[in-house]
């Protein structure tokens, strides 16, 4: 059986072929209204991607990267620089349902990670995890990050430093 090619790369929400490229991966990752609502609380079902791009990514500080298999996009990671606050925040983690399980969010963070520490203004990373989305929250915990704020909202604030 043939070695499956697994590779990181960036994407960008400013240029329109990588728009039709991200709409096609996300319009099917997220056509379960939970997922989407996992992803991102603020959207409404079903995906449409100008809500999407005009909610999170209209801001220049912001870089996507994906993961492929064999050339097939298999996940998905926003990560948005807050220089000011010497952090950055990890937003969007997505992976496509049939390959859950396999340590591909792991290998996105892991690579955000690796991007930020070659970042010296970059001394935290910071990520919100929706309370019931309990997978999520178990594997940033494996990865060092630790709750820093559980007050009555919807999500749970996670922080590692770096």
């Amino acid at each position: 059986m043939k070695e499956s090619k697994v590779f990181i790369s960036k994407i960008t929400y400013y240029k329109k072929e990588d728009i039709r490229i991200l709409n096609a991966c996300l319009s099917d990752w997220l056509s379960d209204p939970k997922i989407l609502h996992f992803t991102d609380p603020r959207m409404t079902y079903p995906f449409n991607i100008k809500k999407w791009i005009s909610l999170s990514y209209k801001e220049i500080n912001i870089e996507t990267i994906i993961i492929k298999i064999d050339n097939w996009i298999v996940g998905h990671l926003s990560i948005k620089y807050e220089e000011d606050k010497n952090s950055a925040h990890l937003f969007h983690l997505i992976i496509n349902q049939n390959q859950l399980r396999k340590g591909y969010a792991k290998k996105l963070i892991l690579y955000a990670e690796k991007i930020l520490k070659n970042d010296n203004n970059i001394k935290n990373i910071k990520i919100n995890v929706v309370k019931k989305n309990q997978i999520a929250k178990e594997l940033y915990c494996s990865m060092g990050y630790q709750e820093i704020n559980n007050k009555r909202t919807r999500y749970i604030k996670m922080k590692k430093n770096i």
